[in-house]
């Protein structure tokens, strides 16, 4: 008996654990730069999923990356690749990321909302700053979008959050030589807190973490 309630409790570990999408398989050149600059965190509180994200650091190796993967795609004549690549290193010429979001609790799943239950930050090295701008994508994902994130599922939002120049002031002695080592990258609320690393200059790089907030207790409706 004992047995059997052991396996029991394994099997609804695993299920409550169990996420609604596999890892894509990530294949050619854009696959393994895609998966360089992705980091991932399961955000849990005991066995309760809470979120699930996927980050990808549109750095400029990544953003090159891009252009060629979006020019082979469309077919495009040298003059049209080149002009691709401007434009994507023109948008993302700011510290930019692409995260795919997934939270069981869809009210919280609001990254683009300016009362949102989470904050967000970004740190280069001289402090955390907020967003400048976050632009939230839905279901359907059109087939480009998929193509390049196929993180992206039908349970999850897609984000585009964009920081402002981590540099110092140009009044500062210390912008000539501004050179960031790492990105960190904070989402941080009610639910818990995660962190993203990005190690820039090639040194040992600490993996993501994540903390679950207090435990969420269900309403309840008093007894009549």
């Amino acid at each position: 008996m004992r047995r059997l309630l052991a396996f029991a409790t394994i099997a609804l570990a695993i299920s409550c654990r169990s996420l609604p999408f596999p890892d894509p398989q990530l294949e050619g050149e854009y696959g393994m730069s895609l998966k360089k600059w992705t980091r991932k965190v399961a955000l849990y509180s005991g066995l309760e999923t809470r979120a699930f994200v996927r980050m990808v650091y549109l750095s400029p190796e990544f953003v090159t990356a891009q252009a060629l993967e979006l020019s082979r795609m469309r077919a495009e004549l040298p003059e049209q690749a080149a002009a691709t690549l401007a434009k994507l290193r023109a948008d993302y010429r700011q510290p930019s990321f692409f995260a795919v979001v997934y939270i069981p609790d869809k009210t919280a799943n609001d990254w683009n909302q300016p009362d949102s239950v989470w904050r967000l930050a970004l740190n280069m090295g001289i402090g955390e700053r907020p967003p400048a701008s976050v632009r939230r994508y839905e279901v359907p994902f059109n087939a480009e979008m998929r193509a390049l994130y196929p993180y992206l599922d039908d349970y999850s939002a897609g984000y585009l959050i964009r920081f402002p120049d981590p540099a110092p002031a140009p009044s500062s002695p210390a912008a000539e030589h501004f050179a960031p080592v790492e990105a960190q990258f904070i989402a941080a609320g009610a639910l818990g807190k995660m962190m993203f690393r990005w190690r820039l200059d090639g040194g040992p790089e600490a993996p993501p973490t994540a903390e679950p907030g207090p435990e969420q207790r269900p309403a309840t409706t008093p007894k009549q």
